[in-house]
């Protein structure tokens, strides 16, 4: 690599990263291993900035030079089991797994992709991601790469709040059950922030205490960096996140015993739904119709706020009950409901029993009168 330049120049510009940067970890490592000059070296940027300027490179590859054992663990697509149909993972390319979206103008791209990602954090605050920014970007990886979560400079979280970090991609952008939302997806910002870890019996346990446990492994550490709820990680006596300490060896049946009956409700419940289903279409054509639509609609909003949180309760388990509670409820409003009273709008109602009585009652007593 040719550096020529001399990289206390930089900060003649670029001052305030000149600063993050110096000051870190990544202090020892110089300008030229991410960024790369447009000519032989960068004495042509210095000279005249506009006309020669360094492209950078902002993919997890790079950080592998030095985080080689990070890398491998965030980097589960690369591996020869990754299963994309039950899987999911932060390397996942999102041009692979959602190709559907890569022609929207407004689309989950620009959050899952590292340049998007890195323009969505410009405001930490949940719900609060500059969307506008985002688009019209040229995108050189299609993942959730290292700096998307970390400054490159410097290295440290662009969020320090890590709970806070995370709830800037899950969460549901605060959309609530309004009879026409029928998939929730992220909701574990909804979940999490609601539960016993913000107020209750487990405080100050945030994301990264569940999902990336660092525990001792073969004269190493392992990092947690693919972000896995690994309860063999937890359990260990070794881990950072202290679990032991209270749960000793009972965690992964304790875990187990809170999910299976929120495993088996949103089993019955899916059942649930296709009945449902089967029961809107009784009401297609009908007055009812709407308003059976936006029963049925309101049911998949509480089912798949559950579902798509993914921790099966252990998130917010007294919400995940109330959630699948209102699901069952709204879901019986469609099936229960009273199809004989909503007829189709071009039919005549048939005549009851009760008005042929009136009819003939009235007819003998004008017969009596003649």
């Amino acid at each position: 690599m040719c550096i020529a330049a001399d990289f206390e120049d930089c900060a003649d510009c670029h001052q305030e990263s000149y600063d993050q940067w110096s000051s870190s970890a990544h202090g020892i490592a110089d300008c030229g291993i991410c960024h790369t000059p447009a000519d032989v070296d960068f004495e042509g940027h210095i000279a005249e900035p506009s006309a020669s300027v360094p492209s950078a490179d902002l993919s997890s590859e790079v950080c592998a030079d030095c985080h080689a054992a990070i890398f491998a663990e965030w980097n589960e697509f690369g591996g020869a089991d990754f299963d994309m149909e039950v899987m999911a993972s932060h390397s996942e390319p999102t041009e692979i797994a959602e190709p559907y979206v890569l022609h929207s103008d407004v689309s989950c791209v620009v959050c899952k992709s590292t340049d998007g990602a890195i323009l969505n954090l410009e405001e930490p605050e949940t719900y609060m991601l500059n969307e506008e920014a985002a688009h019209d970007i040229e995108v050189t990886e299609w993942s959730i790469a290292c700096v998307a979560c970390h400054d490159p400079h410097e290295g440290s979280l662009r969020v320090e709040d890590s709970t806070l970090l995370c709830s800037n991609c899950h969460n549901t952008e605060g959309v609530v059950a309004d009879g026409t939302v029928d998939v929730v997806r992220h909701a574990q910002w909804e979940m999490v922030s609601t539960s016993i870890y913000e107020d209750g019996t487990h405080p100050e346990l945030g994301c990264v205490d569940c999902h990336m446990s660092m525990v001792p492994s073969d004269g190493g550490m392992t990092t947690g960096h693919n972000f896995d709820f690994d309860v063999v990680a937890l359990s260990d006596p070794d881990s950072s996140n202290g679990c032991y300490m209270c749960h000793q060896d009972e965690l992964a049946s304790l875990i187990e015993e809170k999910q299976e009956p929120i495993s088996q409700r949103i089993s019955d419940l899916n059942t649930l739904k296709e009945g449902a289903n089967v029961a809107l279409e009784s009401f297609n054509g009908t007055d009812a119709y709407e308003t059976q639509l936006a029963n049925y609609n309101n049911g998949l909003f509480y089912l798949t706020e559950v579902g798509n949180d993914g921790s099966l309760g252990i998130h917010n388990m007294v919400r995940a009950e109330s959630d699948l509670d209102m699901a069952e409820e709204f879901f019986n409003l469609v099936i229960e409901g009273d199809s004989d009273s909503d007829e189709p709008a071009d039919k005549i109602p048939a005549i009851g029993a009760p008005v042929v009585v009136v009819i003939f009652a009235a007819l003998a007593i004008l017969v009596k009168r003649d």
